[in-house]
């Protein structure tokens, strides 16, 4: 749990640096009708990843990661600075191990995993990438990784 709060708040505080720093950086400029058609939010971008693990038995052991990072690049149209592209990244991996070691007259062995990224960017070309796999194994073993890419940028403006 304490993993999840830490990455939501690493998230929240990158995300909310990210639109007030593109917020402080000039004054507003006026945009075309062309261009506003395609604009919602400027270049925000957001990330997370959330992992868990369970695991019970005469052996049982447990292990979490999880990563975030974003991050913006200049905008390439001249006044407009919050139209700069955006990405991020989340990883996350989980591992839990639950083994009875062969010994009789003990409750059920379980091991358990939860691993969740995801993200979005603002633009009108934007890519996103999710993966996410668990493996289980021999002697109680569940492992688990979940990875989110995402990218935003505004082209043809």
């Amino acid at each position: 749990m304490t993993t999840l709060k830490k990455n939501f708040v690493v998230g929240m505080a990158t995300a909310g640096l990210l639109l007030s720093g593109t917020a402080l950086a000039h004054s507003p400029a006026a945009l075309t009708d062309g261009q506003l058609d395609s604009v919602t939010a400027g270049g925000a971008v957001f990330v997370a990843s959330s992992t868990d693990a369970a695991a019970a038995g005469v052996l049982a052991l447990t292990q979490t990661t999880g990563t975030a990072v974003a991050g913006s690049g200049n905008s390439p149209y001249p006044g407009n600075p919050e139209l700069g592209p955006s990405f991020g990244v989340a990883v996350g991996t989980s591992l839990a191990v639950g083994s009875n070691l062969g010994q009789q007259n003990q409750p059920p062995a379980s091991s358990g995993t939860n691993v969740q990224t995801g993200g979005s960017a603002n633009g009108n070309f934007v890519v996103n990438s999710t993966v996410n796999q668990t493996v289980q194994g021999a002697g109680g073993v569940t492992f688990q990784a979940g990875w989110t890419f995402v990218y935003g940028a505004w082209i043809g403006l």
